[in-house]
């Protein structure tokens, strides 16, 4: 049974995107909305809570809530990641199947897509992720950028050493992970990759952008994957680092 705030939520959304309440006006008051819909003030102000978080509305004292979007932004959200560690754990826990390797040199739309200087030589790995044991198609694909100095050194190494791939290039060069950079997006899967992951050309999907750096702030990698969204989920855990009681 959908709860009441959801259906007022859903309700107000689509009146957004119909245009009854145009952007740049003002959404009716709580007490209106809450006669409108025959539910109390407080399931209004839930449904209100739900439209904010989607960047439809905003909300401020004596101005009301005022309308800021037709249809909410692309879905593109940047969590941060309590730790390396917990990432490369995570990375760790598949089997990677290398597909193909090759040298390339970035173009102007590559380069702004990995973050780095137009005419910068990589080695690009194609690479399957499945879980061990697990039979079927991949969970994942991954396409790894390692610079061309760097690739050079661990390249005959890829098809028979699961380690992480920052792993074999900190043994190769001395390069130390820093730090990882992440950008999450939802996509439809590209049709090049469809066939390989079992889905449908556009199907739902996540795609994981992953910048790495070194101690020096160099960035020495970038891997972008793509999870079929019929067998992926990402969580994250949030802290508080201090709580002051009053």
């Amino acid at each position: 049974m959908e709860q009441r705030y959801a259906a007022v939520a859903k309700a107000l959304v689509s009146g957004i995107a119909a245009g009854t309440y145009p952007v740049g006006s003002n959404l009716p008051g709580e007490t209106e909305l809450a006669e409108a819909f025959q539910v109390s003030r407080g399931t209004v102000r839930v449904a209100l809570d739900k439209l904010q978080g989607l960047g439809l509305i905003s909300r401020r004292k004596r101005a009301g809530t005022r309308v800021e979007a037709r249809h909410p932004p692309v879905a593109t959200y940047e969590p941060t990641i309590s730790s390396v560690d917990e990432l490369i754990q995570y990375s760790a826990h598949s089997a990677r199947l290398i597909q193909s390797i090759r040298n390339i040199v970035a173009d102007q739309a590559l380069a702004a897509r990995l973050g780095c200087a137009p005419g910068t030589a990589w080695m690009q790995v194609e690479a399957s992720r499945s879980e061990p044991g697990v039979a079927g198609f991949p969970m994942a694909w991954w396409t790894v950028y390692v610079t061309k100095d760097d690739g050079a050194l661990i390249r005959n190494r890829l098809k028979t050493d699961q380690r992480l791939i920052s792993d074999l290039i900190h043994e190769a060069t001395g390069r130390v992970l820093s730090e990882v950079r992440q950008t999450v997006r939802a996509i439809g899967v590209p049709e090049g990759l469809a066939a390989q992951l079992g889905v449908a050309p556009d199907a739902h999907a996540l795609e994981f952008t992953r910048q790495y750096y070194d101690q020096a702030r160099e960035l020495f990698q970038v891997a972008v994957s793509v999870h079929p969204g019929d067998r992926s989920a990402y969580s994250t855990v949030l802290k508080r680092q201090s709580v002051k009681n009053d």
